[in-house]
């Protein structure tokens, strides 16, 4: 066996499982969506804490353009917010005050943070067979 096919076959036999094993990797690390009306909510809840609101888009009903656009306008109000503030929100645990099944497709969930402390109510919609985030109810409309 000649220098070279050698060189090949090593090569092949250490890049395959490094590029098998990246792929595993990268495919086990990809965020599972919650199943749960609580889960969803809390998920929500904790990235726009965060800051984190690609993740929270995930979650959010976005087939009514009046909640996308809620949303968006809450996330320009964090983007203003001050770094000592958006740390704040970082660190800040949730609290959940009461969780309410209206029926089997919507919740609420009303819920504090421990740095502002002033309950916020949350409705969690079943769409699609999907838990989603109605924000329109989150700012009040």
């Amino acid at each position: 066996m000649s220098n070279l096919a050698i060189q090949i076959t090593t090569v092949k036999k250490y890049i395959i499982p490094f590029f098998a094993a990246l792929f595993i990797l990268s495919c086990s690390s990809k965020k599972e969506r919650p199943t749960t009306a609580l889960d969803t909510g809390r998920a929500f809840i904790r990235a726009t804490l965060d800051g984190d609101f690609d993740e929270a888009k995930t979650l959010l009903y976005s087939a009514d353009t009046g909640n996308v656009q809620l949303f968006d306008l809450y996330k320009m109000q964090y983007e203003r917010s001050s770094g000592a503030d958006k740390n704040s929100y970082k660190s800040a645990d949730i609290i959940v005050n009461t969780y309410n099944d209206l029926n089997d497709s919507t919740a609420i969930i009303n819920y504090a943070n421990s740095y502002k402390k002033t309950p916020l109510e949350i409705k969690v919609i079943k769409k699609s067979g999907l838990w989603q985030v109605d924000f329109k109810h989150t700012i009040g409309e």
